[in-house]
């Protein structure tokens, strides 16, 4: 009888997408080639066909044989905000890893924890800290005068090493749009060995940032090693997927681009890359921002292996306005997965996390739903949002494995196996 109930729940938020669609015109007109000179081609456009206002067979898929594994649960003792989660696997460990605060989403002290399975995810160590934070880990709300978080920013692999990245930001006086404005101060970087240590902190710049007062001193990495680290995060397919404000463009409507999708390729050799919509830029307010949110994925695409890329579009995709995330299955389909009602935070946009699958990499016309209905919020704190957000995944062995945030208090790993989505037709 539940699992009836929420089949119908699922189909009465995914008629909700065609409303959402009707405001948004410009969903299929395909992408500019902007400044690009090296376009020699039609370039493509990213669909999302699944589900359209004239199909009237639409089929929604839940898939079957789902393991939900418990990484993290939020305590008081232990932090009641933890979110941006990646999962990686490397010489037959993997690492899960996310951020970690007392209360409070980006408020000072935020840092990464991780765990670690040896035997393809039957058990995990114990979460530890893999980046000390970077001052007092106090709630927003508490008088303290340093502001440095952490946002974990993902692995690289380089001389056959794993380096873990994350970038520290720290809050200025509040803009025009009653907002703090982010500063950047640098990234931090280690080693994450399969013997379980840890290599020494460094930075990813020519010379290291003061810390805090009263916290450790890094040095600046060395410069081969440096520049080693972050030319393999320029390359395609490689990109760091949780970076905030920096060098990411503006779409041909000039809306905010954010948190953009590490970029997939296709049969041709062009690259595709998806973002996050902001919102307007010209936007006065939060408010005003959250109403000019298209609630679609845009798109960027690029046909010399990176070098250049098109001025992103609106896509048809719907999109919550969360972390997308995407990748390439065994058999050549693209998969997406992302919080797929084209709803606010507020309205429960969040609330379903789902997977769609595309077998050129631009048509997705299938969807299956991974999780629905979260629990409860347990705690309050600033930012905290119901439901499953900001999906990272790797393909191990004969599963899809998906890592997701609880409400931003827990931290949860699926297991799908492969051909519960090649079942999809």
């Amino acid at each position: 009888m539940t699992f009836t109930i929420i089949r119908l729940l699922v189909f009465y938020f995914l008629l909700l997408i065609p409303v959402a669609q009707a405001g948004f015109c410009k969903a299929d007109e395909g992408i500019k080639s902007g400044d690009q000179k090296s376009i020699t081609r039609e370039t493509p456009v990213v669909r999302w066909t699944a589900y359209t206002s004239d199909n009237k067979t639409f089929r929604y898929n839940f898939l079957e044989n789902l393991e939900h594994i418990n990484l993290h649960t939020a305590t008081p003792k232990t932090g009641t905000w933890n979110h941006h989660q990646h999962i990686f696997y490397f010489k037959g460990v993997f690492y899960a890893v996310w951020d970690s605060h007392i209360r409070d989403e980006n408020a000072a002290g935020q840092h990464g924890m991780m765990r670690r399975s040896s035997d393809q995810g039957k058990t995990w160590t114990p979460a530890e800290v893999l980046f000390p934070p970077s001052a007092k880990n106090v709630p927003a709300a508490d008088p303290y005068p340093e502001t440095r978080f952490q946002s974990f920013n993902g692995i690289g692999m380089v001389d056959d090493v794993l380096y873990a990245v994350t970038d520290v930001a720290e809050w200025t006086a509040a803009g025009a749009k009653k907002i703090r404005p982010r500063v950047k101060i640098g990234q931090m970087c280690r080693s994450v060995n399969p013997d379980g240590t840890l290599g020494k902190i460094f930075w990813l710049l020519p010379e290291a940032p003061e810390p805090v007062p009263g916290f450790p001193a890094y040095p600046a990495g060395d410069p081969v090693l440096v520049e080693k680290i972050n030319t393999y995060f320029k390359q395609p397919g490689n990109e760091i997927q949780l970076m905030f404000g920096v060098g990411h463009p503006d779409s041909d409507d000039d809306h905010d681009l954010g948190e953009p999708v590490p970029s997939y390729q296709l049969t041709d050799g062009t690259w595709v890359r998806l973002y996050r919509d902001g919102g307007h830029k010209d936007a006065k307010t939060l408010r005003e921002q959250e109403a000019t949110k298209a609630r679609r994925n845009y798109a960027s695409f690029s046909f010399d292996n990176g070098k250049t890329w098109t001025i992103p579009t609106r896509t048809s995709f719907p999109d919550a306005c969360a972390r997308t995330n995407a990748g390439k299955l065994p058999d050549g389909q693209v998969y997406v997965i992302n919080n797929v009602l084209p709803l606010s935070t507020k309205k429960g946009g969040r609330s379903l996390l789902a997977i769609s699958l595309s077998r050129d990499g631009l048509n997705f016309d299938r969807v299956a739903v991974i999780r629905f209905i979260a629990p409860p919020q347990r705690y309050e704190g600033r930012s905290k949002s119901i439901g499953y957000a900001y999906p990272h995944s790797v393909v191990v062995g004969d599963n899809l494995w998906v890592i997701h945030s609880v409400n931003k208090e827990d931290i949860e790993l699926t297991r799908i196996p492969l051909n519960e989505l090649y079942k999809i037709k």
